[in-house]
C-alpha cells in the first residue's frame, strides 16, 4: 500500500466524479420512458446500501483492500483466484469506459481521429496520475468538481433563460404504471453506477479520518444519485423522450438547442468538458483499483511498476470489446444485471456475510 492518505473531502470528490462520469452525459433509465429520473431515484437507496457494505468490509479490515480481506475471510485457495477476477473485471470495466468515451469524443468533436488514438492518449494520461500516486488524483478532483459544479449552474441557468425547458415533457408521472420503472430500476440504475463504487475498497485504507470518510462517502453516493437523477429528467424535459431515447449524446442535444439573442450558442465544449472530466476519473479509479489488486496478489512492493503493463492491456481491450458504440451499450446493459451485480453486490454481501461468521465463531483466547 501507499503511505499517502486522503481526506474525506478528497473521497467526496472522487467518489462524486466516478458515480457521474459518463453516466451524466447519457439519459439513464430511458426503458422507464418519462418516468427514467424516479427509477434513478428508486437506486439510489439500494446504491447507499451498498456502500454501507463496502463501509462495513472496511471497518472490519481498515488496513486491508478487497484482495486482502477476500484471503482473510475466504482462505487463500478461494480468496486469491477470486481476486484475481475482481482484477480482470477492474480491467474490463477500465476498458469500457475508455471505449465509451473514445467513441463519444470522435463522433462528437474528433471524427477525423482514429478512436485508439483518443483511447490511448487517455490511458497514457490516467497512467501518468497513478504513477504520481492516488493523493495526486485525489487533489486533482477536488479541482474538477469545483470546475464541474460551476459548468454544471452556467448550463442549468442558460437552459431557463433560453426557454426551452418544459416540464410537461414529464407528466404524466407513472403513466404506465409501476412496472416498467421497477424493472428498469433491477435491471440498470442500481448496477449503473452504484455497483460499480466496489472500486473504492482499495481507496478507503487511505482514508485520514474514517468515521467522517464514511459519511462523505455516503454524501457522495447520494449527492451524485440526485445529479444524476435530475440531469435526466433535465435532458427529457429539453428534447422529449422521443429524442433523448434515440441521441446517443443526449446533453450534448440538449446544450446544442441553448441560443440567446443569436450570441450565446454553441456551448457544446461545456459538455465535452463534462465527458472528458468524468470519464477520466471513472477510468482512473478502476485503472487503480486493478494495479492494486495485482500489485496485493503477486506481492508486487511497487505497484507503479504494473501501471504501464496494464494500462496496455486496457487499450488493447477496449478496442476489442465491442465492433461499435450501440453494441458495447447493448453488451453492457446485459452484463449490469448480470455479471456487475454479481461482482458489486452479491459477493461483497456474501464476504459481509462470511466475516460476521468467522467472528462469531473464532476460537477465544
Amino acid at each position: 500500500m501507499e503511505k499517502t492518505r486522503i481526506s474525506p473531502g478528497q473521497l467526496f470528490a472522487i467518489l462524486v466524479l466516478f458515480d457521474m462520469g459518463t453516466a451524466v452525459i447519457r439519459v439513464l433509465g430511458i426503458k422507464a420512458e418519462k418516468d427514467a429520473w424516479l427509477a434513478i431515484l428508486l437506486g439510489l437507496p439500494a446504491g447507499l446500501a451498498v456502500f454501507l457494505v463496502y463501509a462495513s468490509l472496511y471497518r472490519k479490515y481498515p488496513q486491508l483492500s478487497l484482495t486482502g480481506y477476500m484471503r482473510a475471510i475466504l482462505g487463500k485457495w478461494i480468496g486469491w483466484p477470486l481476486g484475481l477476477l475482481y482484477v480482470l473485471w477492474f480491467i474490463n470495466g477500465a476498458a469500457r469506459d475508455v471505449r465509451e468515451g473514445a467513441d463519444l469524443l470522435v463522433s462528437a468533436v474528433l471524427d477525423r481521429t482514429p478512436v485508439i488514438i483518443v483511447a490511448a492518449i487517455m490511458v497514457m494520461s490516467v497512467g501518468y496520475v497513478l504513477c504520481k500516486g492516488i493523493e495526486v488524483l485525489a487533489r486533482t478532483a477536488q479541482i474538477f468538481l469545483a470546475v464541474l459544479a460551476a459548468a454544471g449552474l452556467f448550463s442549468i441557468l442558460l437552459l431557463i433563460f433560453a426557454g426551452i425547458v418544459d416540464v410537461n415533457r414529464l407528466l404524466p408521472v407513472l403513466a404506465n404504471g409501476w412496472l416498467p420503472v421497477i424493472d428498469t430500476t433491477l435491471r440498470q440504475t442500481i448496477e449503473f453506477p452504484h455497483v460499480e463504487v466496489v472500486c473504492f475498497t482499495f481507496l478507503l485504507p487511505y482514508l485520514n479520518h474514517p468515521v467522517p470518510g464514511i459519511r462523505a462517502g455516503i454524501a457522495a453516493v447520494l449527492i451524485s444519485g440526485l445529479i444524476l437523477s435530475f440531469s435526466t429528467a433535465v435532458n427529457i424535459a429539453v428534447l422529449g423522450i422521443d429524442i433523448a431515447g434515440r441521441a446517443t449524446f443526449p446533453l450534448l442535444a440538449t446544450i446544442s438547442l441553448i441560443n440567446i439573442g443569436e450570441f450565446i450558442q454553441r456551448l457544446d465544449v461545456l459538455v465535452v468538458l463534462t465527458l472528458i472530466i468524468g470519464d477520466f476519473f471513472k477510468v482512473a479509479v478502476y485503472f487503480y483499483a486493478a494495479v492494486m489488486g495485482a500489485a496485493d496478489l503477486f506481492q508486487v512492493r511497487d505497484y507503479r511498476r504494473l501501471v504501464y503493463p496494464v494500462g496496455i492491456i486496457i487499450i488493447y481491450i477496449s478496442m476489442m470489446i465491442a465492433g461499435s458504440f450501440l453494441e458495447q451499450i447493448e453488451e453492457g446493459d446485459l452484463l449490469l444485471y448480470t455479471v456487475w451485480l454479481t461482482f458489486g453486490g452479491g459477493i461483497p454481501v456474501l464476504l459481509l456475510a462470511a466475516a460476521a461468521v468467522r467472528r462469531r465463531f473464532r476460537p477465544q483466547g
